[in-house]
């Protein structure tokens, strides 16, 4: 059996070539592991799109009262958008609840031992099993339309095993749900066997943690040797699954904490991950594309850089590895009028490109330093909570993901009711967001609402001069952004 590497360069397809002749794959060809993983084959089910059901609701809720209003000549648009962007005290008998997004941390365990330098999660009690973790998909299940993208993440997920990508694992069962599944990972199980069976489950997407291209200093971030090692490894062995199934799915992302350790060799790790890419005609895979994160936590204030160094790494840093970006671009015969800038190609990667700051590098520097990212970028109102929810193994349901890590006041219990009746009886809570929990944001749920806020506005003055229903939505973005 062989595999086609013709889609990546001829220095990466030799690494992966080596690997692929390696015992690991050589056992899992005499296991019968691929054939087996290709006969399950799964395929992503498409999924809600963060950025119209949000704003889809709040049409359903407030538009007529928002259409009296400008019948009767009201005009100004941020009243009118006070009206439309504000979610009840109470929820509709009649509006069902249908969610965009759902995180789910199935455990605090971790296989990082000893745990990262930047590591700050607070560990609550786990009550769901695997089974319990099914039956709260089997909840938001859909029978028309889409389901929501769902984010599993931990600690560390794969320490589940089959329960997560088995023939009767989660990832099946969000599927089954009509929900696709985002991985988030350390890499370290990332054998063969497990790589294949990810594919195979039909996961959408796996969000690998890395932080460098330098062995040494990701080790020391993960505090032992050999670690930057056994994660690119990992990587290799998901680029050869999806090969050897012929797969375009997951997605493989990069997700990198930003750090002063790490910051300035940022061009260099950008290069790193692009000769790595798959190369395809017309353009450049989603592959290997990354997210940096701010590294977050009072404890980890001397990791972070500080407003200088913020402000030097989105000035010079950014414009050396913006100059990578150029060559790699002519380098994939990118035609000319395809081409644009690193943070035009890739926003969401950047937490300070990835949305509209309300003032300069500098300001929103100063407050990065602090652990503030989305102090600038907060919109007066959160739109997007009650189409989402996010849940600690111990069953509690937040908002969203950064509220899992700050802790303010839970939704409720998924454990007793569900997601959607938490978020029915919870909805009045929404008047309390935006906090000042939201503004440690990373910028995900910071950029779904600004969207949200631009398409409401559109709406209005859609309204306004007579257009139809469906002018508006071609304001809202059509992928969704990652989480």
């Amino acid at each position: 059996m062989t595999v086609d590497l013709a889609q990546f360069t001829p220095a990466h397809a030799a690494r992966l070539t080596e690997v692929w002749q390696s015992p690991e794959w050589e056992e899992a060809r005499e296991a019968g592991w691929i054939e087996a993983a290709r006969e399950r084959l799964a395929t992503p089910p498409a999924t809600e799109n963060v950025f119209s059901l949000p704003a889809d609701h709040l049409r359903a809720i407030n538009g007529p009262r928002v259409r009296e209003l400008i019948a009767a000549g009201e005009r100004d648009e941020d009243r009118l958008l006070a009206v439309l962007g504000t979610w009840p005290d109470t929820w509709p008998a009649d509006l069902p609840v249908r969610l965009a997004f759902l995180g789910l941390n199935l455990g605090f365990a971790c296989n990082m031992e000893p745990r990262c330098i930047y590591c700050n999660q607070v560990p609550v009690p786990e009550r769901l099993t695997p089974d319990a973790w099914r039956e709260l998909l089997k909840g938001v299940a859909v029978t028309d339309g889409k389901g929501p993208y769902v984010y599993l993440t931990g600690g560390e997920p794969l320490l589940l095993g089959e329960e997560l990508w088995g023939a009767d694992g989660l990832i099946r069962a969000a599927g089954g749900a009509g929900a696709a599944c985002n991985l988030n990972t350390n890499a370290l199980l990332l054998t063969p066997q497990v790589a294949l069976g990810l594919v195979s489950s039909g996961l959408g997407r796996v969000h690998i943690s890395l932080d460098t291209h330098r062995p040494e200093l990701q080790d020391e971030i993960h505090r032992c040797p050999g670690r930057w090692e056994q994660v690119v490894r990992g990587l290799h062995h998901m680029q050869i699954a999806k090969v050897a199934l012929d797969a375009a799915h997951p997605v493989i992302h990069i997700n990198c904490v930003l750090t002063r350790l790490n910051a300035p060799h940022f061009p260099a790790f950008l290069q790193f991950l692009l000769d790595r890419k798959p190369r395809r005609e017309g353009g450049s895979s989603p592959d290997l594309d990354f997210h940096l994160i701010p590294v977050g936590g009072e404890q980890n204030r001397e990791l972070r850089l500080t407003a200088e160094g913020y402000e030097r790494f989105f000035t010079e840093t950014w414009e050396a590895a913006d100059a990578v970006w150029q060559q790699y671009q002519e380098d994939i015969g990118l035609p000319a009028d395809q081409r644009g800038h690193l943070h035009e190609k890739m926003p969401f990667m950047s937490p300070y490109h990835r949305v509209q700051q309300r003032g300069p590098l500098r300001e929103w520097a100063e407050q990065a330093a602090r652990g503030e990212p989305a102090g600038l970028a907060l919109t007066p109102r959160c739109y997007v909570g009650p189409t989402q929810g996010f849940v600690l193994p111990d069953g509690t349901q937040y908002w969203c993901g950064g509220h899992t890590v700050s802790r303010p006041e839970p939704v409720g219990d998924a454990c007793n009711g569900g997601v959607q009746s938490n978020i029915r009886a919870a909805v009045g809570q929404m008047a309390g967001v935006p906090s000042v929990a939201c503004q440690s944001c990373a910028g995900a749920t910071q950029a779904i609402n600004q969207n949200v806020e631009a398409a409401l506005r559109q709406t209005i003055r859609d309204w306004i001069e007579g257009k139809p229903e469906e002018a508006a939505r071609e304001a809202e973005p059509e992928e969704a952004v990652e989480a």
